[in-house]
């Protein structure tokens, strides 16, 4: 009993410091990942923690993607959740086929996504990693799956996302199940054929006419369904488009930019080189002029040594 409790404790152990480390090895930077997992089963090992060190091994170095998005929810936690949330909302609204409310939520998650998406770009520059298009792109592609898939957001609410994940259905959600709302102001199809049961039994024609007209309502249900579909895909796209304008025009600028401060370092290059060649012929003028005075000095020196044995000479004479 005793050691079944102490292994239990054991466990606990194990697992609230796996929650722990895992946690600090998924706030690296991928590239710092692996060295500090393997010091870490290293550590559990001396320490005798075999399990511990069992399940860190196990742990896998994120993509740059998926680590941007475990970035996202350590930092915004708050709002990715409301982002789930909205999702459920536009779940709800495409089973209604209301086109105003998936324009108004689809609207939202938009901008939703896009102030994550800047935050994201924060949080890597701040960790010293710079975020290429594909990884932006792969981080939308796996918020957009989260949206969609109940299952990779329980893998994004863990916060040890290892891969992105891709959505490749039509529109951002699913369509309604068989039995939803038909359109509104309808009844459902269980509604319908109970009521035409309690009617009791329909004549041939007035049965076909009904059977008729509940295909019509029903194919007129799924073209709005399409129809809002298209409205959503279509309001995601244009935000998508109006975001890439952006950073062509950011791009277009910058460019512009180095190009100017690449012409005015080469004036600067070419003034410099005109400097040079009249310091140059500066210092070949100088040293000419020394020669000269150099020689000169020479001759004056020689003159006077002449001069001086020539009085020396007179002297003895006299």
């Amino acid at each position: 009993m005793v050691a079944r409790s102490q292994a239990s404790a054991n466990a606990a152990d194990d697992q609230r410091d796996l929650e722990k480390i895992a946690g600090e090895l998924y706030a690296l930077r991928p590239d710092e990942f692996a060295a500090l997992r393997d010091e870490q089963v290293r550590t559990a090992r001396a320490e005798g923690r075999p399990a511990l060190a069992r399940e860190l091994n196990r742990l896998r170095r994120p993509t740059q993607s998926a680590w941007l998005i475990n970035l996202l929810w350590r930092d915004q936690q708050h709002i990715m959740q409301q982002l789930f949330q909205l999702a459920d909302e536009l779940g709800q609204a495409q089973a209604r086929a209301s086109g105003p409310d998936l324009h108004r939520l689809t609207a939202q998650r938009r901008e939703l996504e896009a102030a994550l998406v800047r935050r994201a770009r924060e949080l890597a520059e701040d960790a010293g990693v710079s975020v290429s298009a594909s990884m932006e792109r792969e981080a939308q592609e796996t918020l957009a799956a989260a949206l969609a898939r109940p299952e990779v957001a329980e893998e994004v609410r863990t916060g040890r996302l290892v891969k992105p994940a891709a959505y490749a259905g039509f529109g951002t959600f699913a369509a309604p199940a068989t039995g939803a709302v038909v359109a509104e102001g309808q009844g459902t199809e269980a509604t319908q054929t109970s009521d035409a049961a309690a009617a009791g039994p329909a004549p041939p024609a007035d049965f076909e006419a009904h059977a008729a007209k509940r295909a019509r309502e029903q194919q007129r249900a799924e073209a709005e369904r399409r129809v809002a579909q298209a409205r959503a895909a279509l309001d995601a796209s244009a935000g998508a488009l109006a975001e890439q304008q952006r950073a062509a025009t950011v791009a277009h600028k910058h460019h512009q930019d180095v190009r100017h401060r690449l012409e005015e370092l080469q004036q600067q290059l070419r003034d410099l080189e005109t400097e040079v060649a009249a310091a140059e012929h500066a210092s070949l003028a100088a040293e000419q002029q020394r020669d000269q005075a150099d020689k000169a000095h020479a001759d004056a020196r020689l003159m006077l040594e002449h001069a001086e044995q020539q009085l020396e000479d007179s002297a003895h004479d006299a």
